[in-house]
């Protein structure tokens, strides 16, 4: 792991009770964090996340740095998390300077960030995990919009509108993983296709895709170059990136739009 990214302590079972929601603490007292803050942020999580489970959230700051709406830093540790249908076995997060409305909570109103801010990230993904993300919408559609442009145009014609996945299942292995889905055809024909690829990262914000191979209806594909790179736009950057039998790990920054 890198060395300058926010390290957080290590969460076990025992640490934490029997609650979607467990713990939020301060490094220094606050009445404003108690009584205001805490829940606040208890229920602003529960309304982005589908499901979690060993939360642990820990906030710093006293009570005149809050009062003008500065959290100077707030840590996070999950397990079995959930977000817009993606699979999370474990995640780690940290971020600093983060500006809310907090007069607004101290009446009653829900928590709002007023200021996009960096998080940093370190993510662990099982492979089971990784499965039922394939099923969520974001995750799909991001794959279909990656191979539409490699499938040849008279092919595309034959498939239902709007063009999706189906069946969808990877198998990660160190340094590679292979996909396995279908498409449907406009005659509710499934047609397999199977992708085999190395991945790593070409730089902070894009993936490369290395011995890619891409099969249809077990025929290759024409002009396929077995190098490709995936940008993921400048809001992200990635430090690390391991594929690991059975498991994906990553750690990174992103941005967090207010």
């Amino acid at each position: 792991m890198n060395k300058n990214l926010p390290q957080l302590h290590h969460i076990s079972g025992s640490d934490i009770a029997d609650q979607s929601l467990d713990e939020i603490s301060t490094k220094r007292k606050s009445r404003i964090v108690s009584r205001f803050l805490s829940p606040a942020l208890q229920f602003w999580l529960k309304s982005q996340l589908e499901q979690v489970e060993q939360l642990k959230v820990h906030i710093e700051g006293g009570d005149r740095q809050i009062i003008t709406g500065q959290i100077p830093r707030v840590s996070l540790a999950a397990s079995n998390v959930i977000f817009r249908g993606l699979h999370l076995t474990e995640v780690k997060l940290s971020a600093t300077g983060i500006r809310i409305n907090i007069g607004q909570i101290i009446r009653g109103k829900k928590l709002k960030i007023l200021e996009s801010f960096p998080i940093f990230c370190q993510i662990k993904c099982l492979q089971s995990d990784f499965n039922s993300s394939l099923k969520s919408g974001l995750l799909s559609q991001a794959i279909v919009d990656f191979l539409t442009p490699l499938l040849q145009s008279d092919f595309i014609e034959c498939l239902e509108k709007p063009i999706r996945l189906y069946d969808q299942k990877a198998e990660i292995f160190t340094g590679h993983l292979s996909l396995f889905a279908n498409f449907m055809s406009k005659f509710d024909e499934k047609i397999p296709i199977n992708l085999h690829t190395s991945l790593k990262l070409a730089t902070s914000c894009k993936l490369l895709l290395e011995n890619f191979e891409f099969q249809v209806l077990q025929k290759s594909n024409y002009d396929l170059s077995n190098t490709i790179k995936v940008d993921l736009g400048s809001d992200v950057k990635l430090q690390e990136l391991t594929l690991e039998s059975g498991q994906l790990i990553c750690q990174g920054s992103l941005i967090v739009k207010s």
